[in-house]
């Protein structure tokens, strides 16, 4: 049951949750950076897999690095079928409660409790949740590359167990959607997030929204 298609350098992130044990899997391929290219990725009519639909894949065999124990290594060979949607009503029985997101009380410059200290990984247990909040708000704010070209940065704002959460948007649908849209803030009704925890860069690992997935959108249009 696919629950996020996120960036990820260049390519994409596919992670979900098996419809037999429930188990999250998150699969890689064998290159550098672990992101699942295109070919590897899309359907035989060319079609990229969209969050909720359910996907038959071939898994060559469990590859578990540190807290990111849900990848598996994927057989590039066979091409990906997409078997059928899930709705939103089967979202519930997938949804997890976990008293935080990992470890609280780290914000990056532009975030709020979006970072775990590097130091803190062995006692990180697992790299993706499925969490449902009330409301989201997007925030599309300028940004500047190193070359000094203006780009967007696209953060989700929202509050989950008492505590206030920033963090960086990977979804490229709603990136994309928002982006279009401008400079602003933009409001969510009631949606479930797939939060992923990336791998360390400079001290720190990064909590990110992988998927927003919106009710609303969900039950006008089967998302996306």
């Amino acid at each position: 049951m696919c629950l996020a298609n996120s960036r990820k350098l260049g390519e994409r992130c596919i992670a979900g949750i098996e419809s037999g044990e429930g188990k999250w899997i998150r699969p890689i391929s064998s290159r550098d950076g672990e992101a699942v290219s295109e070919s590897e990725r899309r359907y035989a009519s060319g079609a990229e897999p969209r969050v909720l639909d359910l996907i038959s894949m071939r898994l060559i065999e469990h590859r578990p690095d540190g807290f990111q124990c849900e990848n598996w290594l994927v057989d590039p060979t066979v091409r990906w079928k997409n078997i059928g949607r899930i709705g939103w009503d089967d979202l519930y029985s997938l949804e997890q409660h976990p008293a935080s997101l990992w470890h609280n009380g780290h914000s990056s410059s532009g975030g709020i409790n979006d970072q775990v200290p590097a130091t803190q990984q062995n006692a990180v247990l697992d790299s993706l949740k499925l969490i449902r909040v009330d409301a989201v708000e997007i925030r599309v704010d300028p940004a500047y590359s190193q070359a000094g070209n203006q780009k967007f940065d696209v953060r989700a704002h929202f509050r989950y167990a008492g505590s206030w959460y920033v963090l960086k948007v990977t979804d490229p649908i709603y990136e994309e959607k928002c982006r279009e849209r401008g400079l602003g803030r933009y409001k969510l009704t009631e949606s479930f997030l797939t939060i992923s925890l990336g791998k360390e860069f400079n001290g720190h690992l990064y909590k990110l929204v992988a998927a927003i997935i919106e009710r609303t959108e969900v039950e006008s249009s089967g998302r996306l």
